[in-house]
């Protein structure tokens, strides 16, 4: 992610926000009911919220601030979870409610399309090497296009009904990026085909279609099995009670009991890497589970982008 300058004083502020607001605002769906008072996490379910402080009993750390969270949680360095939560608050000023109110899904806006794609297509085929005609069929079929305020990426995920139900954000100027608000994992970018039984998994769209240009320059036919966004990756620790199957992956093979086999792509990162096990370790009786993730470059994308250098 790149570096911004975040004044001080900005950052004392961010540094106010507590992780109950940060998530009723900005991540309602990770927000889950324990006890009277008491919240966790879709994510992590032995990390609790109560009395404005928060403790990961998994890890046996805790805090206040939503900032600490991305930190100690996610691993996010400073600067970096300080602009992501910088970029939640312009984009819509937090509502502060109180313990007692229910957490509730709300409801998924789609950013105002610009009059053209122009820019997207430039940024995700000349930055991102991705093939046009696979960028110009995700246009088509209304699951990417521009944002007009700010001319990002808008990758659009729909249930099965055609409503659109998840939306993700990209820069095409920096590397920041964000689920939509109100936004349901389990409805996350994909591409289904009914009459194939392979899945292929990734992190982003972004690595998605990256998989699907190395297909392409294979000769091979790109959009034939299933393809799925995680849209990120989940640190568990697969020992424990709390481990997980993401959801964007556990909806889908519900909703397609025709799948039989399932290839990761994950980041080869640490999140990456022990999503990739907790998958094997919960999956692995039901499914052939191959996992494919790139073992010399970050993901996906880096990969490809390195075939033309």
């Amino acid at each position: 992610m790149k570096r911004t300058y975040i004044p001080p004083e900005e950052v004392a502020e961010l540094k106010k926000i507590d992780l109950y607001t940060y998530l009723y605002n900005y991540e309602p769906n990770e927000l889950v009911k324990y006890s009277k008072g008491v919240y966790t996490t879709m994510s992590h379910g032995g990390l609790h919220i109560s009395n404005g402080l928060w403790f990961w009993w998994a890890k046996g750390v805790g805090a206040k601030s939503a900032l600490d969270y991305l930190m100690k949680v996610w691993d996010y360095e400073f600067y970096d979870a300080a602009y992501i939560i910088k970029k939640c608050v312009e984009n819509k000023k937090p509502e502060i409610v109180t313990m007692d109110v229910q957490a509730k899904p709300k409801e998924l806006n789609l950013p105002f399309r610009y009059s053209n794609n122009d820019l997207v297509v430039k940024y995700l085929n000349e930055r991102r090497c991705i093939d046009k005609d696979i960028i110009d069929f995700y246009i088509y079929n209304n699951m990417l296009y521009e944002a007009d305020y700010d001319h990002s990426c808008i990758f659009v995920g729909y249930d099965d009904n055609g409503n659109h139900k998840f939306a993700s954000k990209r820069s095409t100027k920096d590397d920041w990026k964000m689920d939509l608000y109100g936004s349901k994992k389990q409805w996350s970018f994909r591409l289904k085909n009914n009459l194939n039984n392979t899945l292929h998994v990734f992190e982003s769209p972004i690595d998605l279609m990256s998989f699907q240009t190395m297909e392409k320059q294979k000769s091979n036919d790109w959009k034939c099995e299933n393809y799925l966004s995680l849209s990120g990756a989940a640190m568990n620790n697969r020992n424990n009670n709390y481990s997980k199957v993401p959801s964007a992956l556990n909806h889908f093979l519900k909703g397609n009991r025709n799948i039989n086999t399932i290839f990761l792509h994950l980041d080869n990162d640490k999140a990456g890497k022990e999503t990739s096990a907790t998958i094997e370790s919960l999956l692995d009786n039901r499914y052939q589970i191959f996992d494919l993730s790139p073992k010399k470059y970050k993901d996906m994308n880096e990969m490809l982008i390195n075939q033309f250098k």
